[in-house]
């Protein structure tokens, strides 16, 4: 689905199938003639001006793997032998609580900065002075607030063996060999890393021109046209919305105004606007590409569908159609129904972006052939 028709709409339904209590169902507003709410200025051949960067260079692959470089770094041995602030250390540790080994405790071989504050408060400044070679313990105590319950304000003992000391290489894509990627980041060659980088990066470009390319057709559509929001389908789309992620959110005794107030410092006055500044957006562009299908008599592609729905069961993680279906069943008669007026509009927005005139103005970019 293009990205301008994701946002909070979409996101409310993600998950959620029919609560109850007697939901009103947006298809029960929806009886509207779309002609009579949107007037559609000219777009054959609109002249839009998206702005980015979707070309991929030489320097564009080479700053991407040394970006990369610095989550793989790789260490060479030294001979020093007492451990100092701000020195690597090759380390086995283990730590107990109440005598026991605790999950996520252990390691062997693990290389820790010292200084780098990536342990509890006490680890790293507890191995200055310690030898290679030598074993200390370390009695220490979790934060309150750590992530474990289990482990939140426990006192623990750490007993961690000094391996060994070792230098941090801060190699670049420049100093790179054939060795050195087949030895650490599983390519048999340089070129071979190169190629799948830039490969990777000509994907995730041209991924983000079709976003922005769209994003900004359906801005310069929506500018072109007139649009008007049914009477009580932006409040149906509000309320139904809050009515589902209180159910998602609010469980036991919690309140809607608890779980706003603890989460995101706001009001249900101020959660409601913020929701309906969003769904009125996101009709708008609905409104406006439902106007554009029945103008272009866009029908159903029974093939793309079943491609489209199979891209939203694998990013979505969904076993069956059904299972899909049931997620968005709040939203329409049914879910498939919903998915299906989806699709035709991405497919009319798809179809307009086609017929555009499309300028790219970002830093860098060169226009698409």
């Amino acid at each position: 689905m293009a990205a301008a028709l994701a946002g909070v709409l979409a996101a409310s339904v993600a998950g959620c199938g029919s609560s109850d209590g007697g939901d009103t169902k947006v298809s029960d507003v929806r009886t509207y003639d779309v002609e009579k709410y949107v007037t559609l200025g000219a777009y054959d051949g609109m002249d839009v001006t998206v702005e980015g960067k979707f070309d991929v260079t030489d320097e564009d692959v080479a700053t991407y793997i040394d970006n990369m470089l610095t989550y793989y770094p790789t260490y060479e041995d030294t001979d020093k032998k007492t451990v100092e602030s701000g020195d690597c250390v090759n380390i086995d540790y283990e730590g107990k609580k109440d005598g026991v080994a605790f999950d996520g405790g252990t390691a062997q071989g693990y290389v820790l900065e010292i200084g780098s504050n990536t342990f509890i408060d006490g680890f790293e400044d507890g191995l200055i002075g310690v030898n290679v070679g030598d074993t200390v313990d370390l009695d220490l105590t979790f934060p309150e607030d750590y992530q474990s319950e289990d482990l939140a304000g426990a006192a623990v003992v750490f007993t961690v063996k000094v391996n060994k000391i070792v230098k941090k290489l801060n190699t670049t894509y420049e100093e790179l060999t054939n060795d050195f990627v087949a030895s650490n980041l599983n390519y048999d060659t340089v070129d071979a890393l190169y190629n799948e980088t830039k490969s990777y990066l000509e994907k995730s470009n041209e991924e983000n021109r079709t976003v922005a390319e769209r994003s900004a057709v359906l801005d310069k559509l929506i500018e072109n046209s007139t649009v008007a929001i049914p009477d009580g389908l932006l409040d149906q789309k509000v309320d139904q919305y809050i009515q589902q992620f209180t159910a998602q959110n609010c469980t036991g005794d919690t309140t809607l105004a608890d779980y706003l107030t603890s989460n995101y410092n706001m009001s249900e006055d101020d959660f409601k606007t913020t929701i309906t500044n969003e769904m009125q957006s996101n009709l708008d562009d609905e409104l406006v590409l439902e106007a554009l299908a029945k103008a272009e008599g866009e029908t159903l592609d029974e093939q793309g569908f079943a491609d489209y729905i199979a891209s939203a069961m694998q990013s979505g993680g969904y076993k069956t159609e059904e299972e899909l279906y049931a997620a968005y069943d709040s939203d329409y008669q049914d879910g498939k129904s919903y998915l299906e007026h989806r699709y035709l509009l991405t497919t009319a927005l798809t179809n307009l972006v086609d017929k555009c005139n499309i300028t790219y103005t970002g830093v860098d970019a060169t226009a698409a052939e």
